[in-house]
């Protein structure tokens, strides 16, 4: 019986990189939120950094510049740990082609999905998170909004959870199975913004990216998904908000 060679990239140093990435990505979005702290208390030395702090991280234009910034940097330095072990980006991250009919296939099932828990949460009288409606008032470019929320986090998010993630945990002894599981549950996690709803809404579309990677064998398929789902919410947090004000 051949044995399996070990993974260049192996589960101990998956886990131990993808929480080295994830916390250059919140110190690049703490130094971007220090920026604006110090823009805003440079003429005031009495000023309440409590509150100012508690404004800034409503705020849609520092909210969008961290997130850019934080994403660009930390997928840099995702490739560069991947190139440093001497593995193939590409690969490792299933940054491959796709078919069409399989994304199609994919973003009927993002609908579907969708609709199911806008049905759930108006059937639960559940609103739109005051976080949300927060960014979307608070906005004074919403270009760069858009790019955060569509490219940046997108991209940034599924090359960490749906691409290196769950390639170093399908590629251990605990299989696909968990790899679907952590990196949903791993993703879930980090947006600690939002409430229980939201985040049991996260975790199975966490497992819908991922099954939608395997299924197409490649990461555009879920970075797509992803953006998509993010354009919905969008969409809903502009369309709430103009009822709102009406």
């Amino acid at each position: 019986m051949i044995e399996k060679e070990p993974h260049p990239i192996g589960l101990g140093l998956t886990l131990f990189y993808s929480s080295m990435v994830l916390v250059f990505y919140v110190l690049i979005q703490n130094a971007v939120l220090k920026h604006f702290l110090d823009q805003q208390t440079v003429a005031d030395e009495t000023a309440d950094y409590k509150a100012i702090i508690e404004q800034l991280t409503g705020n849609a234009t520092v909210l969008s510049t961290g997130i850019i910034l934080g994403a660009a940097s930390a997928t840099l330095f995702l490739v560069l740990l991947i190139r440093f072990r001497k593995v193939d980006v590409k690969q490792h991250l299933m940054l491959q082609p796709f078919m069409y009919r399989d994304l199609m296939n994919w973003l009927f099932v993002l609908i579907a999905f969708s609709v199911i828990f806008t049905l759930i949460a108006w059937s639960i009288s559940h609103d739109t998170p005051d976080f949300m409606l927060k960014i979307w008032a608070s906005r004074d470019n919403t270009l760069l909004l858009l790019i955060a929320i569509l490219i940046a986090a997108p991209v940034f998010e599924e090359c960490l959870f749906r691409g290196f993630l769950f390639t170093g945990v399908q590629s251990s002894h605990l299989g696909t199975g968990a790899a679907i599981v952590i990196s949903a549950a791993f993703w879930t996690m980090i947006h600690t913004q939002y409430g229980a709803f939201e985040l049991t809404t996260l975790f199975i579309l966490g497992i819908v990216l991922a099954i939608s990677r395997i299924a197409s064998g490649s990461l555009y398929v879920p970075i797509i998904l992803h953006a998509s789902n993010n354009l919905f919410a969008v969409l809903e947090m502009a369309l709430f908000t103009k009822n709102v004000a009406q």
